[in-house]
């Protein structure tokens, strides 16, 4: 999932795939941030 930075408009990687180049559908805008999952990873310490 992606956002763009303009609309706001959460992209599917598929929604991208019908246009030519990296933009958003919506508005043509060509930023689009990757949306990351609000999971914490903890790793142990040594």
């Amino acid at each position: 999932m992606y956002e763009c930075g303009e609309c706001k408009k959460e992209i599917n990687a598929m929604d991208m795939n019908s246009l030519p180049g990296i933009k958003c559908p919506q508005c043509g805008y060509r930023i689009l941030y990757k949306i990351r999952p609000p999971v914490v990873k903890k790793i142990k310490a040594r």
